[in-house]
């Protein structure tokens, strides 16, 4: 997620991001990998302070794990970097009990960018990046494209909600990049869907996180905060949370049922009323 989110509004945008994301292709982006799994989270932990992670973790159909990273000032030493994304990665999705197949780590270059290599070959250590140059993409037509669309209310593909996403990034500097994200930002909330409206805003706020004004970035944050879907997550997280802790006072009455306490200290220690306390009673045969 991208730097400078509150906790809540990072659980918000992971939210809409893992479930619009699910079964999406990136063959729009000229990828050709499997459809997305689910989206999983990046903030993993680390002994160090450096960054540890890609812009992006995916885990595919057929359960590759997939590395994407969005890069306008390219070096050798990024392909160490994704060597060590690929590596805490696979280390983290084991303890949890996932199996990878594959890792494939995936590099869009901005618009900044027309060639790089591909490669790292360094005898024990050989590490290859799947590739896209987004200064290869018609910025004023696509554009142009998804705004008719927009303009006359017609329902988006899953291909325009991706375009629409990297879009910005097909510009050649920091300037007009940012100038795109505020466009491409204000064509966003009009798309008429709301959660495909959430989605494509949190997902260039996430693919532009390296480049876009941090001012800019903490208005939408906050726009974010007021959207009826955002709301809504919120409010089922909150339900969640109390849902588990009413579950965790019950258990505590039980126990203190069982041991022999009587129903008032029980109601006590619980705030349970006496009607929930003796229906736990008879549940526990105590």
């Amino acid at each position: 997620m991208p730097d400078g989110i509150t906790h809540s509004n990072k659980d918000v945008m992971f939210k809409v991001l893992s479930q619009n994301y699910e079964n999406k292709s990136l063959e729009v982006y000229g990828f050709n990998v499997p459809r997305i799994k689910r989206l999983l989270p990046t903030n993993y932990p680390a002994i160090t302070a450096t960054e540890i992670h890609a812009d992006n973790s995916f885990l595919l159909e057929d359960d590759s794990l997939l590395l994407l990273e969005y890069e306008s000032a390219p070096t050798q030493n990024d392909f160490l970097k994704y060597t060590k994304y690929v590596v805490n990665a696979i280390e983290r999705l084991r303890k949890d009990d996932i199996k990878v197949k594959k890792a494939i780590v995936a590099v869009v270059y901005t618009g900044d960018i027309e060639n790089f290599a591909s490669e790292l070959d360094m005898g024990a250590l050989r590490i290859q990046i799947e590739q896209v140059f987004l200064s290869k993409f018609n910025t004023n037509a696509m554009y142009s494209e998804l705004k008719s669309k927009i303009d006359a209310r017609k329902l988006l593909s899953d291909d325009d909600v991706m375009r629409l996403i990297i879009l910005p990034l097909t510009q050649p500097d920091k300037a007009r990049k940012q100038k795109l994200i505020e466009d491409m930002i204000d064509l966003a909330k009009q798309v008429q869907d709301e959660q495909q409206q959430l989605f494509i805003v949190a997902g260039i706020l996430t693919s532009t996180n390296k480049f876009i004004d941090r001012e800019y970035s903490k208005q939408v944050k906050e726009w974010i905060k007021l959207t009826k879907v955002a709301r809504l997550f919120e409010e089922e997280k909150i339900e969640a949370v109390n849902d588990a802790l009413d579950e965790q006072v019950r258990a505590f009455a039980k126990s203190l049922l069982l041991d022999g306490e009587d129903v008032l200290k029980v109601m006590k220690h619980t705030k349970l009323t006496r009607k929930e306390v003796d229906e736990l009673r008879v549940s526990v045969g105590a």
